[in-house]
């Protein structure tokens, strides 16, 4: 990834490779009427962007794309000025139209669109392979074989064999030479950063965990495709090896592997490029949080195929993480490096340990380790617990919360409730933005659209799959396939994102290796563009001073358009997982044509019997105009169970306790009915014999905003009943728990019971009290600026927002005072007017304790440019 204070230097280095000054531009589609030019499915919302300024709406019919003949028709409405590109719209929603076939969409005294299908089949069935197939063309340490690339003329030598050894910059580690050979090219560039790499494995290993079936063994293209396990799982394996080959022999691990200076555009021999001098530049903690969580991911998946290699990662895992806790805000130290890769800066740690500490207790509990609890008290207490947003490879708490939803685990069910709603409520947040939209895109059109706009989209699109998978709401398969409208043409820029994809489709990125074989040997199918980026523009070739969603450059400016067309793995991770999924539940929107039509709500919801511990209900079947396929069952709120038939039977239940049922259907198009009446059942007496109560509650540690208990435990206990005064606030397994949320300097009374099997609960046991410590109250938060960079005539700096407060902030507003002769060009994770910097759409929410932060480029000397005047939140 190219620096984002280095853009000079790497003009430098590119005027190896002459571009003509007016390049061409690209191959656009050039009709106002814009589709997804791949298709639609036949039970999703098919709507259309059309470019024109009149006011009125148009007539508009979708025509058979051979012959002619119309075979729907309407009229558009008009959405009017959409903010993210400047351009004036209409929508034609045809969604009602299902049958298959190939069409066109004409509007009335506009145009025509390109040709589109209709289809119940998957759109994209290949595009899941052929976005995995990226990563094994970007492998380096061992030779890249043709008979595994889509184009054989992409084969190579191994690229950086020497990584095997390599030095320290600046002797930060002394004499030692770390081995860090098979790895994966992070960009258009060789470099190898830890942060990047980490939260592109995760989604991929979060695919393999959540869909284990999705890429078995002879499916991709890869070496491993005979080996016995799963082709992802090898692939992943593979290029995370270098890892834990971070960690020197103490301390920290390196934040990133790159050369001295940056490589040619393009690169044209392996030699010359395994040539240039290379070295692992100084530790951060975040990077050893990110070795730590990447081996304990795949030391948990690996375990089944390879028992010893799977100890050895965990090993790695544990002793990263050991390390990491013991110096736990080491940032890298930005711009004292060399000059040949990216810096992957970033001064905010507490997410980076949240998700590391979720990858170490899941592998744990799945190791039966004895390092469990702690693992698990690092989970629950921290701040970003359960917490779920927009996530990149700066921002990864989120990760942290997935991958607790994505794993079988013993956290309280309560949480796990609490991570769902929060994934819910993050997804609904994006459905409704898709819907505020011109074109639909998930990204505010309020916002600027980060370096990799399309990867933000692409992660956005991970969520509402989580959604989708627990809620069977179609509302979020819907968004997701909208957003795929979005990379597949119907956007600003009229282009498909997606190489090899759509008539009109991006043909070049900036990637050293592919390029240097351009135009003779087309891109690889599926690697997906960075896309629009109007917040940090550092090159020659994205435009400024344009609209958010058109700062993109054109066709064969690649070599100087690393700020908008570049390709890395962190964009095509979520790619794949996007594209897996849909093809996955294809069949959730490719109904009957004509089944748009919900089913009816059951009826005579009611109970057939009930024990200690099981209660049975049925209903009365619902109807549909085409046909019924199922029920969704739900306890109190949450989805327990998803029969075909108007039966079911809830098992382990405790004893002599009241449950709440719902039940709805489900009809072949993917409509849900609304929920039935709801229904209370008690379930029978069982073993009225109380368990005996906790022994030895005691106070383990405060925080300003936590209190830590611990207790004996007791032989018959399933769990416990933990209780701040009368009010029930955990129900942990094991004999600790962490409260959190509290007011500082306030004093808490706990006391809590056992629960046995059958669900009876002890008296109380002894109470105890804590009072926690002192710490800001309210919604406060501070504002820090610190200077990352610097050279002749600019700098760059950072300014981190800290909530100090005890309430979750919806948004922050920092004043600056800026010295007179400096000015802020380029300013990202934020939007600025004059000295005032206020959120990004992303990053307004900060929990207690929480932290943001925004960073910049400036022009003139560095000293005292910039302090900060105020904080406030709203």
């Amino acid at each position: 990834m190219t620096p984002r204070w280095l853009a000079g230097t790497v003009c430098a280095v590119l005027l190896s490779f002459a571009i003509s000054a007016n390049p061409a531009q690209a191959d656009v589609d050039t009709s106002p009427v814009r589709v997804n030019q791949i298709g639609y499915l036949a039970g999703a919302d098919k709507i259309a962007t059309i470019v024109t300024t009149t006011t009125t709406p148009r007539a508009w019919q979708v025509r058979q794309a051979s012959g002619g003949a119309s075979v729907a028709s309407g009229t558009t409405t008009v959405f009017g000025n959409d903010r993210a590109s400047g351009d004036h719209v209409h929508r034609a929603d045809f969604s009602a139209f299902t049958t298959p076939g190939s069409y066109l969409l004409w509007v009335d005294g506009v145009g025509q669109s390109v040709p589109f299908t209709i289809s119940t089949t998957a759109l994209y069935p290949d595009l899941g392979r052929e976005a995995m197939q990226y990563f094994y063309f970007h492998r380096m340490g061992s030779a890249v074989d043709g008979q595994f690339l889509q184009n054989s003329g992409h084969a190579h030598a191994a690229l950086h064999p020497g990584d095997e050894s390599v030095g320290c910059f600046n002797s930060w580690c002394g004499s030692q030479r770390l081995n860090v050979r098979y790895s994966w090219a992070d960009a258009g560039d060789f470099g190898i950063y830890a942060v990047n790499h980490a939260v592109s494995a995760w989604t991929l290993l979060n695919l393999y965990e959540r869909y284990p079936d999705a890429y078995p063994d002879g499916s991709l293209r890869i070496p491993e495709n005979a080996n016995g396990r799963p082709d992802l799982l090898d692939e992943v394996e593979f290029g995370s090896r270098w890892m834990a080959g971070l960690l020197p022999s103490t301390g920290l691990a390196s934040h990133k592997v790159h050369n001295h200076a940056w490589s040619a555009f393009p690169v044209t021999s392996v030699d010359s490029e395994n040539a240039l001098a290379r070295s692992a530049m100084p530790p951060s903690t975040n990077a050893t949080y990110a070795v730590a969580r990447t081996n304990a991911q795949i030391a948990r998946v690996l375990s089944s195929f390879d028992a010893a290699r799977a100890t050895q990662l965990w090993n790695v895992a544990k002793d990263a993480w050991t390390r990491a806790e013991a110096q736990p805000n080491v940032d890298y130290p930005n711009g004292t490096d060399a000059e040949g890769g990216g810096d992957y800066g970033d001064t905010k740690n507490s997410d980076d340990r949240y998700a590391a500490a979720a990858e170490l207790y899941l592998t744990a509990l799945k190791r039966s380790d004895s390092a469990l609890a702690g693992y698990r008290s690092a989970v629950t207490g921290s701040p970003h617990y359960r917490e779920v947003g927009q996530f990149d490879w700066a921002e990864v708490a989120a990760t942290g919360t997935l991958s607790l939803l994505s794993v079988g685990n013993d956290l309280p069910a309560a949480d796990l409730t609490t991570m769902r709603a929060n994934a819910r409520a993050f997804a609904d947040q994006i459905v409704t933005t898709l819907g505020g939209e011109g074109y639909p895109s998930p990204i505010p059109g309020t916002s600027a659209y980060p370096w990799g706009s399309n990867s933000f989209i692409a992660n956005r699109m991970l969520v509402l799959g989580v959604a989708y998978d627990a809620t069977d709401d179609l509302r979020y398969l819907k968004a997701m396939n909208r957003c795929m409208d979005y990379l597949m043409g119907n956007n600003a820029m009229r282009l498909s994102y997606v190489t090899g994809y759509g008539e009109f489709s991006e043909s070049d990125l900036h990637d050293r290796w592919a390029w240097g074989r351009y135009p003779g040997l087309a891109y690889p199918k599926g690697w997906l563009a960075g896309g629009p980026n109007s917040e940090l523009i550092n090159d020659p070739a994205t435009p400024t001073g344009r609209p958010a969603a058109k700062s993109y450059a054109a066709k064969n400016t690649a070599p100087d358009a690393w700020g908008s067309k570049e390709n890395t793995i962190n964009w095509n991770a979520p790619l794949a997982w996007t594209a897996t999924f849909l093809t996955r539940n294809t069949s959730d929107l490719a109904g009957p044509p004509g089944d748009v039509v919900p089913p009816t709500v059951p009826q005579n919801l009611r109970s057939t019997g009930t024990t200690s511990t099981s209660i049975s209900l049925a209903w009365n079947p619902s109807t549909d105009n085409v046909g019924v396929v199922g029920y969704d069952v739900f306890r109190g709120g949450v989805l327990i169970a998803s029969p075909t038939g108007i039966t079911f039977t809830d098992t382990g239940l405790a004893a002599d306790t009241a449950f709440t049922y719902a039940v709805r259907a489900k009809d072949a198009g993917g409509f849900l009915s609304a929920l039935s009446t709801a229904l209370t059942v008690r379930t029978q007496p069982g073993n009225v014999q109380p368990p005996p109560a906790p022994q030895n509650l005691r106070v383990v540690g405060t925080t300003s905003t936590t209190v830590s208990l611990a207790w004996d435990p007791v032989a018959v206990a399933a769990g416990y009943n933990v209780y701040r005064g009368s009010t029930l606030v955990g129900t942990p397994t094991g004999t600790t728990f962490t409260d959190t949320g509290l007011a500082p300097s306030t004093t808490y009374t706990y006391s809590l019971r056992t629960r046995d099997a059958a669900g009876n609960l002890s008296a109380a046991s002894a109470s105890v009290s804590a009072a926690t410590l002192a710490g800001g109250g309210g919604s406060t938060c501070t504002a820090t600026y610190r200077t990352t960079g610097s050279w002749n005539g600019g700098f760059q700096g950072e300014v981190t927002v800290v909530n100090t407060g005890t309430t979750t902030i919806a948004g922050w507003t920092v004043v600056l005072s800026i010295a007179s002769g400096r000015t802020i060009n380029n300013l990202w994770n934020g939007v600025l007017t004059g000295n005032t910097v206020v959120n990004a759409s992303h990053n307004g929410a900060v929990p207690p304790g929480g932290s943001a932060s925004f960073g910049f480029v400036a022009n003139g000397d560095v000293t005292g440019a910039i302090t900060v005047i105020s904080c406030t939140t709203r």
